[in-house]
């Protein structure tokens, strides 16, 4: 009998040891899958700009972005660059979801039939050419969020589209605000992953990132050295000087 017990200790011991490196492993396998998600999309906008000569459109705000009956829908970045992930089917790809991210909290947004997505486009290099960034490659393209929504959201977006600003200002490249918590890019081990303007993708700290990361410089309340610490609200100027064509 005392043996009997001295085994299940044993056993006890081993998985209490084991288990926080099973999870730890598990982490880094979805951030791996994620990683290789975005690599995917980083292709495809590679692939959509050679098509094009510019990169996607930037409508942002687009409800049910792979649904036809949803207005808006033709024209959102996530939906164009689809048929080179997914040939010529609409449904939304599970290459644009990280499988570490949860479904919304709010319900309004959470994923439909059609659409779901974890990864936000930046509004400011859209419409552009990669090669008009004066760095592509440390310019931020998609960034990812710890919700699956429905929407087409760029982020950073159009301060105007939010009663903030201008077409020419941009606000909300990381959001503390909606939940008290950060909730992009802090997806993975307090980072996440990125796809540059360039096409490659990366795994970055949040504690690394800063504003000017993503094509932004000093505006009205925003600065380009600025950390997720400030203020989601505060308003940018975009690093590009001339309007996108």
């Amino acid at each position: 009998m005392i043996e009997l017990l001295v085994v299940i200790a044993i056993i006890a011991i081993l998985a209490a040891m084991l288990l926080p490196a099973l999870s730890r492993a598990k982490q880094r396998a979805l951030q791996t899958k994620c990683l290789n998600n975005q690599r995917q999309v980083g292709l495809a906008l590679t692939l959509y700009e050679n098509d094009s000569q510019k990169l996607p459109p930037s409508a942002s705000q687009v409800a049910d972005f792979m649904n036809p009956k949803a207005p808006g829908w033709e024209v959102n970045a996530l939906y164009l660059i689809g048929p080179y992930l997914q040939g010529e089917s609409r449904k939304s790809s599970q290459v644009f979801v990280c499988p570490n991210s949860k479904k919304a909290d709010v319900v309004e947004i959470r994923p439909t039939e059609f659409s779901a997505s974890s990864y936000f486009p930046n509004a400011v290099v859209m419409e552009r050419s990669s090669g008009s960034a004066p760095n592509p490659s440390e310019t931020i393209f998609i960034q990812e969020c710890i919700w699956v929504i429905s929407y087409t959201a760029l982020r950073p977006g159009v301060a105007a589209d939010f009663q903030m600003g201008s077409a020419n200002d941009y606000t909300y490249w990381h959001d503390n605000l909606t939940t008290g918590k950060e909730l992009y890019s802090t997806v993975h081990n307090d980072g996440g992953n990125f796809v540059m303007i360039d096409g490659h993708a990366e795994f970055r700290k949040a504690s690394l990132l800063r504003a000017k990361h993503f094509g932004l410089v000093n505006g009205s309340s925003g600065k380009a050295e600025d950390t997720q610490k400030a203020s989601s609200s505060a308003v940018y100027k975009s690093i590009f000087t001339a309007p996108a064509q």
